[in-house]
């Protein structure tokens, strides 16, 4: 599994926590405010460098604590164990893998490959293409090793035509070449992922939203039917007016449309956050097809803006993908199944306490 030691000092709420999580499923019930969230919140800083809830890391240090830190020990796919850390001593960030220090939140999350589904989550996807991108982009860096290189490079490239473009200089068309070969490449694999991710959405997204008919979109981030080069020169006067590169890979996007009674429509709130989740549980399922190692899938709160139905679908969804699970929950939301294969914490005040092992949701209204 990729979580088997877990240990939490001076972060939020908590001063000191140490976890031996489950290989399967873990819930964190307990009342509002207790600090069910932080825990998981830990885990996805671990594993990403940043925060779900906040941009900056201060303040996920314990008031009058200077520093915090979140050890782990992970699993890899070769039965091996690995030690990670990460660490806020001031403004300065401290990351360690088996003991040594790395400079990229990367270097961390190759260890812990993780996906959240938190109350925020179809914002995010509304707000940003970036994190519509992201989407596509996370599974390809997990699971094909040549892609987040060519990313790199395309994005320092990309950086220099800009800063050329912002000079008016000529130098711009020196990258022109080697951005859009790179971007074609990139182009190529989002699509290639996407040809899996589509249908595998379109069959999870019908499940939890019966007689609905949803519709999922690439969109490159330019005319597919031109070279990339091309649409470099010919847009030229226009990116140096506005001083950056208006088309190409980094504005590749995700369009979700619904079809109700054969008509197109865009989904309702709600809706919308169950399609979101949806393509959450694809890119898991295909990952841990394609991947041959375990994920880390954090659950925050599923219960919020969701009724009971839908609840209960996505609920038997997290269980059936084979992840190891992180979840919160209030008290209230629990069925208890003494059989089931999970571990429950109960988490009040900032204290953490082991539980028994109940089932995440007695199926009983279905």
């Amino acid at each position: 599994m990729p979580l088997e030691h877990l240990e939490i000092r001076d972060f939020r709420l908590f001063e000191n926590v140490v976890l031996e999580p489950h290989e399967r499923l873990n819930i964190f019930v307990g009342p509002n405010a207790a600090g069910k969230t932080s825990i998981i919140e830990a885990i996805h800083v671990l594993g990403t460098g940043r925060s779900f809830r906040t941009q900056r890391l201060a303040e996920l240090r314990r008031r009058g604590s200077q520093e915090f830190v979140v050890h782990a020990a992970v699993v890899d796919r070769d039965d091996v164990e690995h030690r990670l850390g990460f660490g806020l001593n001031g403004q300065d960030r401290t990351m360690r893998v088996d003991g040594r220090g790395v400079r990229s939140p990367a270097a961390l999350a190759q260890y812990i490959p993780l996906l959240a589904i938190t109350p925020e989550l179809h914002y995010e996807f509304l707000r940003s293409s970036r994190y519509r991108r992201g989407l596509l982009d996370w599974w390809l860096f997990h699971v094909e090793p040549n892609f987040y290189p060519e990313w790199l490079r395309y994005r320092r490239m990309l950086m220099q035509r800009n800063a050329a473009l912002r000079q008016h200089s000529l130098l711009h068309q020196v990258w022109d070449e080697q951005l859009s070969s790179c971007g074609e490449g990139l182009d190529r694999s989002r699509r290639e992922f996407f040809r899996r991710l589509e249908p595998e959405f379109r069959e999870i997204a019908t499940q939890l939203l019966p007689d609905t008919d949803p519709n999922l979109a690439f969109e490159s981030g330019w005319d597919r039917g031109e070279r990339l080069q091309d649409v470099f020169r010919a847009s030229q006067p226009m990116d140096l007016r506005r001083g950056y590169t208006g088309h190409g890979p980094h504005h590749a996007d995700l369009r979700l449309t619904l079809h109700l009674d054969g008509s197109p429509s865009l989904p309702s709130h709600g809706q919308q956050k169950v399609l979101v989740i949806a393509l959450r549980l694809a890119q898991l399922r295909l990952f841990i097809q394609h991947a041959d190692r375990p994920c880390v899938l954090l659950a925050d709160d599923l219960a919020a803006e969701l009724d009971s139905a839908h609840q209960q679908r996505i609920l038997a969804g997290l269980e059936g993908v084979g992840a190891q699970v992180f979840m919160t929950a209030l008290t209230d939301q629990l069925g208890v199944n003494p059989n089931a294969d999970a571990k429950v914490f109960h988490v009040e005040h900032g204290q953490l306490l082991s539980g028994r092992t109940p089932k995440l949701m007695q199926r009983n209204q279905n």
